[in-house]
């Protein structure tokens, strides 16, 4: 009995032993859809000890980090610029991938207001709009395009909200802090709170989100399968569910 018990420990003990553990930050635009990827992917592991861990928001506060010294194995960006920085610097282990082709709302909790359109969206009808910060968030810019493409920018520039991230400025629109924004529709497509309304693409830089296997995977087989598994027809299904195109 001693023997068996003692050969379940070792058993139990080399398992743990082998199990791989992934640090992995992802931009807010995807948290849902990568959140989603992650389990499936954890699902395929022969090692059920093995570990994804997802941290969250902007990319750009995200790159200074990982530049400073923080750890990522993978950087999944809501463009393509950071990853491919991250390769310029030295520090992926190939070059950057894209895993999905993001989009921008018009969203807000009253649908009248969202179904009329943004061009016909009236200074005087609301007191603050929500968008990511572009100093960190691509999609920030992406808002801040689309604005001025639409020559709306000096129109609601002083009614302006920004938040750390995406995810954020979405909250600023669910909470009622701001009326309406121009937010990643990733993160509100299946968002029974409000309405959203894709914007037309034509009027902000494509949306190129790209990951990299960065030097701190280096003996990590897990950050390969990873990558392999995010360009699979089960993860690419998961995308679109929310709201991405794949490429």
């Amino acid at each position: 009995m001693k023997k068996l018990l003692f050969f379940v420990l070792c058993c139990c003990f080399s398992i743990n032993l082998y199990a791989e553990k992934l640090h992995v930050f992802v931009a807010a635009s995807a948290r849902n859809a990568l959140t989603d990827v992650k389990d499936a992917f954890l699902k395929t592991r022969s090692n059920t000890n093995d570990q994804v861990e997802l941290s969250f928001g902007a990319s750009g506060k995200a790159y200074q980090q990982f530049s400073q010294g923080l750890e990522y194995d993978l950087f999944f960006s809501a463009d393509r610029k950071y990853a491919a920085q991250i390769v310029k610097d030295g520090n992926a282990l190939e070059n950057e991938r894209v895993y999905a082709l993001g989009a921008v709302a018009f969203y807000g909790l009253d649908a009248k207001v969202i179904e009329a359109g943004l061009k016909n969206l009236k200074p005087d009808s609301i007191q603050h709009f929500s968008i990511a910060n572009p100093k960190v968030a691509p999609y920030g810019v992406a808002a801040e395009e689309v604005l001025k493409n639409m020559n709306l920018y000096d129109m609601f520039k002083d009614k302006i909200v920004q938040g750390d991230n995406v995810s954020q400025a979405v909250s600023f629109v669910d909470s009622g802090a701001a009326e309406v924004g121009l937010v990643a529709y990733s993160l509100v497509v299946n968002n029974a709170k409000g309405k959203a309304m894709l914007v037309d693409s034509s009027l902000y830089t494509k949306m190129e989100q790209a990951f990299v296997i960065t030097k701190y995977a280096q003996n990590k087989k897990i950050a390969q399968d990873f990558a392999n598994f995010i360009h699979s027809d089960t993860a690419k299904d998961i995308f679109k569910k929310h709201g991405f195109g794949t490429p």
